[in-house]
């Protein structure tokens, strides 16, 4: 055989080969870049950031669920009966609130059938730059997948020539085969069965600080930065989307994450900067904003986190209940009410007390 002839062969064998995978990844589509998922395969759905931006755009829902790891335990059946929708939950472990709300925003464009958005804000991305993304941010360890989100077509090549993708493209359709049932929104990124939880995995998962400063408002500089972060990633959003209804709810944190916040000397910005934000949605007619910060049947209990955050399933449940029977709902005429009570627990509770 020619040197030539070869090398045709080989180049032959080359592209009908990178035409196959690329035709492969198109047709399953793991992430639904491309379409929706199609009928009776077994898709897995276990990559938040390849996977929302396609399920925004290509699902059929009429419910939003969305926010950080302290989502990702919800269980979108629960939303469904208790909401009367049809629910898809699209999170970002460590989102910061701009990567959550241009998801909200890709999902809001692609389906005008949505009718409510349940998100949570956390405390601890309050006081932070509007702008702030995982995909500029030095501090991040999460990969943002541009090729994805994008709108150009001509990076897609490094979508249906990916080679992780072709795994995904060849589990979905083994697992088919196999009879082997695909992921639902109930667990999409579930991860409570992965974590042992309880109070002295809690303390143990931190060493404590000593006291590093007093507690201190807010600077001028500070509450800019929490108004302009609220209206540009929340507000806007409801302003475009008046049809629409935004539940916001506050995640309740165990009081051992405030206890490094207060020994940080950052407690009082923390209540400060929740105000400001339960007062600013409590403004907007079609924001309902929900907190449990004073739920202390909850955040005094460390047998229900793994950690000073993170609280276990059941408690995803419980919040999804109280938002329904609106429970923990606050309003332009009790913000500053509920706020006095807020502060004063935080500010004078004996954090010691959680170590005895």
């Amino acid at each position: 055989m020619s040197n030539k002839r070869f090398i045709t062969i080989f180049l032959t064998i080359l592209l009908g080969g990178l035409i196959f995978i690329g035709a492969a990844n198109f047709l399953v589509d793991p992430i639904f870049h491309y379409h929706a998922p199609l009928n009776k395969i077994s898709y897995t759905m276990d990559d938040e950031r390849y996977q929302n931006n396609g399920i925004m755009k290509h699902f059929d829902y009429d419910c939003i669920i969305t926010g950080t790891s302290m989502v990702e335990n919800t269980k979108a059946s629960l939303v469904d009966s208790l909401f009367d929708v049809k629910s898809v939950k699209t999170c970002f472990m460590g989102g910061s609130y701009r990567e959550i709300s241009e998801n909200i925003r890709v999902g809001l464009k692609n389906n005008p059938k949505v009718k409510l958005v349940i998100r949570a804000t956390d405390v601890f991305d309050l006081i932070s730059d509007a702008d702030k993304h995982p995909s500029t941010d030095p501090n991040s360890t999460f990969e943002y997948p541009f090729y994805i989100t994008d709108d150009n077509l001509i990076n897609d090549v490094e979508y249906l020539l990916n080679k992780s993708l072709l795994s995904d493209t060849v589990k979905a359709v083994t697992n088919t085969l196999k009879g082997v049932p695909g992921t639902d929104f109930d667990n999409y990124m579930y991860w409570q069965d992965m974590y042992t939880f309880g109070r002295d995995v809690v303390l143990g998962s931190y060493v404590r600080e000593q006291k590093q400063a007093e507690n201190t408002p807010l600077t001028e500089e500070e509450e800019k930065l929490v108004r302009t972060n609220i209206e540009k990633n929340i507000i806007s959003l409801a302003g475009d989307y008046p049809e629409v209804t935004f539940i916001v709810w506050i995640p309740p944190y165990s009081m051992a994450y405030y206890d490094t916040e207060n020994m940080r000397g950052k407690l009082l910005k923390d209540m400060e900067a929740v105000e400001i934000e339960l007062g600013m949605l409590s403004e907007v007619s079609n924001i309902e904003a929900y907190c449990f910060m004073d739920r202390t049947d909850w955040i005094l209990n460390l047998d229900r986190y793994k950690d000073v955050q993170h609280y276990d399933a059941a408690m995803n449940d419980e919040i999804m209940n109280a938002i329904a029977k609106g429970e923990g709902r606050i309003t332009k005429d009790n913000v500053h009410e509920y706020m006095e009570g807020v502060r004063k627990l935080y500010l004078e509770f004996d954090y010691d007390s959680i170590y005895e």
